[in-house]
């Protein structure tokens, strides 16, 4: 019963998620954390949310470029810095308490970040993206990913939304 219940909160994180564009990975970290799965290591939990998140965010990314909403210019200063960031993170070796504190903390400050975004920001107050600004930003997210194992999408969100890069 309870692996019928996993898969059914997974799925719906991945509807959920996927329909904003996002992978997943740290909604999948959330229900697994709350199930029997929670005892097994770090790198296990970490190496199952990547593949949710790989694939998942792999068809959001499709569907969002189809429909003509991917910006090359936009993603690409972020992409360059974060994956090898995130590839250093990842091989960090980070686990039971700390890893659980750090993840619990993250989770909990990309949610409330996002909450606290103001409504209704224009087109109109768009700023152009340099990527001079875009690397350091990028690899923050990079590092901090890779270390508790999410896509980097719950913390790049509110930072292209604050510094007005993106609506």
């Amino acid at each position: 019963m309870e692996i019928a219940l996993i898969c059914v909160a997974l799925l719906l994180v991945a509807t959920l998620y996927s329909s904003v564009g996002h992978g997943g990975a740290s909604g999948y970290l959330a229900v697994l954390s709350l199930t029997s799965f929670a005892a097994m290591e770090a790198a296990w939990l970490k190496q199952h949310a990547w593949c949710l998140n790989l694939v998942v965010a792999a068809i959001a990314f499709w569907h969002y470029r189809r429909a003509g909403h991917h910006i090359p210019r936009l993603t690409i200063p972020f992409i360059v810095v974060s994956v090898p960031f995130a590839m250093l993170g990842g091989y960090l070796r980070v686990d039971g308490t700390l890893y659980d504190l750090l993840l619990s903390i993250c989770l909990v400050l990309a949610a409330w970040r996002l909450y606290t975004i103001p409504n209704g920001i224009r087109g109109d107050e768009i700023l152009d993206l340099k990527p001079i600004h875009a690397a350091p930003v990028g690899g923050t997210i990079g590092l901090v990913s890779g270390v508790i194992g999410v896509g980097g999408g719950i913390f790049l969100s509110p930072v292209l939304l604050f510094k007005k890069w993106a609506t």
